[in-house]
């Protein structure tokens, strides 16, 4: 009952803020393996499975008020379709023995990013915004699929800080982010799942998946409303501390 009740309050709060800045969603593979004690594969599932939908439905309401940017979002989601197969399929024989280790560095890599486009977005208020090339996009979408795959990290945790750092504003770099990680999750949910699914999951995956669901839908419509710099740069401080205790320990 307890598992039960956290499930769908770190699903929802996960939603919720993968919905406002696109960022978080590394929580839930660190929480389904650490607190609930399912194996890698299981836990990678669960979590591909909540980024399916927090991609699907974030995305249409990033879209709906413009800002999912068609001509970056097509060629990083293509180009990370393989990069998620080829992740997956290499995570389900190597990585997943040692998935804490090579998520708790995505982890650190991305607080240290998000830092990183907040410093330079500011700097860019004034400037012009320049059109991403697909000579950009496909390598990126590719390499941070393979990572995001191997890891359990959701996608936008990755992606939507580089795309400010290559100069897309901050909503659609999130929109952007958010549409990509579709691409990401379907792979890596049937190679997971092949291996972890089985009917004691059942009911935590019906809990996860709607109380994703009900997060991303909130978060995703009031993105706009919320202030998303001091919600972002305290994720950043919590993702740098939590993983390098996490590496040090």
């Amino acid at each position: 009952m307890i598992q039960s009740v956290l499930i769908v309050l770190v699903a929802s709060g996960v939603g919720l803020c993968i919905g406002v800045c696109g960022v978080a969603g590394f929580l839930l593979p660190i929480f389904f393996l650490s607190v609930c004690g399912y194996t890698s594969a299981q836990s990678l599932f669960l979590s591909f499975g909540c980024f399916l939908i927090s991609g699907l439905l974030g995305a249409w309401n990033y879209r709906k008020r413009g800002e999912l940017p068609a001509g970056a979002a097509l060629p990083l989601g293509l180009s990370a379709l393989a990069g998620s197969l080829a992740g997956a399929l290499v995570g389900q024989f190597f990585v997943s023995a040692h998935v804490r280790t090579v998520l708790y560095a995505v982890v650190l890599v991305s607080g240290v990013m998000i830092f990183v486009q907040d410093y330079l977005g500011r700097c860019r208020q004034d400037a012009r915004q320049p059109r991403l090339h697909p000579g950009v996009l496909v390598p990126l979408g590719f390499v941070t699929a393979v990572i995001c795959a191997m890891s359990g990290a959701g996608g936008p945790v990755l992606v939507m800080p580089l795309l400010v750092v290559l100069g897309l504003p901050v909503r659609e770099a999130v929109g952007a982010a958010l549409f990509d990680s579709v691409f990401i999750a379907l792979p890596a949910l049937f190679v997971y799942g092949a291996q972890g699914l089985s009917g004691a999951l059942i009911v935590p995956m019906a809990l996860a998946f709607a109380a994703h669901a009900a997060g991303i839908m909130l978060g995703s419509r009031l993105a706009g409303r919320i202030p998303q710099q001091p919600l972002k740069r305290a994720i950043a401080v919590f993702s740098i501390a939590f993983s390098v205790w996490m590496l040090l320990k």
